[in-house]
């Protein structure tokens, strides 16, 4: 038995073949499979295509609600920028990271020195950062003395970016004092090159710090000041990126005339500029790729279409087979099951049960899957009506053959045919039944879908003025659902004997 199964293969493989052949020859055919092979390369390969998470907060990609890449060539937009990170390694991870910063005195020449540490971090490094050491000679001037780190880079736009974001750690070692640290003094700052100075946070906000402890902008102190390297707080309206040119980022170290010895840890340095444009696509109001959304949107569409007409269709085959060959009161009760169900309004129960169930995906195709089988059954019972009164079924009867012999291997084959056309055409609908639910606002929380991102638009002010985002996930529903239906009329084309009589 092993061996026919293994020698059948072979067969079904050459059958399917040359039925694959004869779909491409259909022109809607291979219309519709090479739009459908479009998206299932995009599906499967979305990570390659785009490094981001559809979905994750926070990623640090680019600013909220900027234009897409292409904006910039368009006239009148020559001022729009793009992303900026300006410092390579920020975590000073090796000690060729202090390549890429000056470090200076003032007065010249005094005692603070700056090294590089390898087994000393900050939480989030762990390993790696820059110390910069001060001891006064006693024969020295008890004067202030001013250390600088600093990463000078060049700013290349004309106007300013959407949003800057920096970043430190410090701990200082070797003070008694620990009211303001004994008088050592920290400033993060940005300036323009032969231009104004800005000041985005200091080490004193927040009252008394304890020594030899890490340090960092962060919005739980109790400060007057902004407490955070955001522009967004500190440079709301674009003033310090307004042109482009050179700029200094770094930190400020000052040791006053109390200090006698101490040593400043610095570690995560980092500056991040945002542009007013990003990808193909922009974003959306929480900064993420709309682009990433689309490719994985199109994989999600594929799993729910297929999910959820496989299982519609396979509720009305049974259903429709045992209908029609076992008839009686089993007909009649299948049927009037059926008229229940078709009577009743599909979407607002579609809404209705996504809703008590939960917007999950898994839910989603059950529910609409369950919804979809009711016009197939009718059909599929209608064509067993009449295979059951031909005589090879008669004469499977005669043989001894039982029901489920006779349905599974006589009647199953002949409505296969019905079963590849409606598979086919009930992809679409399934698509759009989760296109128009998500859209409602009832989608799965840990996902993206093309529902979703129209959903999304919609409850932005300014969302539905974007086309960009709206216009290329509804073009994607409406394609893939084209694909399935130009498929299935060839299908029909294909197995639907009537038809190729006619043609």
């Amino acid at each position: 038995m092993f061996a026919s199964k293994k020698a059948k293969f072979p067969f079904l493989l050459k059958r399917f073949t040359k039925f694959l052949k004869v779909l491409v020859r259909n022109r809607r055919g291979l219309l519709g499979l090479t739009i459908l092979i479009f998206f299932a390369i995009l599906a499967v390969v979305a990570p390659l295509l785009t490094p981001y998470d559809p979905l994750a907060i926070g990623q640090g990609i680019a600013g909220d609600f900027v234009y897409p890449s292409w904006f910039k060539y368009l006239p009148g937009n020559e001022k729009l920028s793009e992303n900026v990170q300006p410092i390579n390694d920020a975590g000073f991870t090796t000690e060729k990271a202090l390549q890429e910063w000056t470090f200076t005195t003032i007065p010249s020449g005094q005692s603070p020195s700056r090294e590089f540490i390898s087994d000393v971090g900050s939480p989030i490094s762990n390993v790696g950062c820059i110390a910069i050491s001060f001891k006064r000679d006693q024969t020295e001037a008890t004067s202030e003395i001013e250390a600088f780190l600093a990463k000078e880079f060049y700013y290349p736009y004309q106007g300013s970016p959407r949003r800057f974001i920096g970043n430190v750690y410090v701990k200082v070692i070797g003070v008694k004092n620990l009211t303001q640290w004994g008088h050592v003094e920290i400033n993060v700052f940005i300036e323009q090159t032969e231009g104004q100075r800005y000041n985005l946070w200091s080490a004193k906000q927040g009252g008394n710090y304890t020594s030899e402890v890490w340090i960092a902008p962060s919005i739980t102190g109790t400060t007057r000041y902004p407490p955070l390297i955001d522009s967004n707080i500190l440079d709301p309206k674009g003033q310090i990126f307004f042109k482009q040119g050179n700029y200094r980022y770094g930190v400020e170290v000052v040791f006053t005339q109390d200090v006698q010895e101490a040593t400043v840890y610095i570690d995560d340095l980092d500056l991040r500029l945002y542009g007013t444009v990003f990808g193909f696509l922009g974003t959306d109001e929480l900064g993420r790729d709309l682009f990433t959304q689309l490719l994985y949107g199109a994989r999600i569409s594929m799993i729910i279409g297929l999910s959820a007409a496989f299982l519609s269709v396979s509720i009305g085959l049974i259903l429709g087979l045992f209908s029609g060959y076992l008839g009686k009161i089993v007909d009649e009760l299948i049927m009037r099951f059926t008229d229940m169900f078709l009577v009743l309004p599909e979407l607002p129960l579609l809404i209705v049960l996504i809703a008590v169930l939960g917007p999950t995906v898994w839910n989603q195709v059950i529910t609409i899957g369950f919804l979809g089988w009711m016009g197939f059954a009718r059909v599929v019972r209608s064509q067993v009506l009449s295979l059951k009164e031909r005589p090879f079924v008669e004469a499977g009867k005669a043989l001894g053959g039982g029901k489920l012999h006779i349905i599974g291997r006589h009647i199953l084959p002949n409505v296969m045919n019905l079963v590849y056309v409606t598979l086919a055409m009930a992809v679409p609908y399934a698509i759009m039944s989760e296109a128009y639910v998500s859209f409602l606002g009832l989608f799965d929380p840990t996902i993206m879908t093309w529902g979703r991102m129209l959903h999304n638009a919609l409850e932005q002010p300014s969302g539905v003025e974007r086309w960009w985002w709206i216009v290329p996930p509804g073009l994607c529903i409406a394609a893939i659902s084209t694909s399935f239906i130009l498929i299935g009329y060839a299908l029909d084309e294909i197995l639907n004997p009537k038809i190729r009589e006619r043609r």
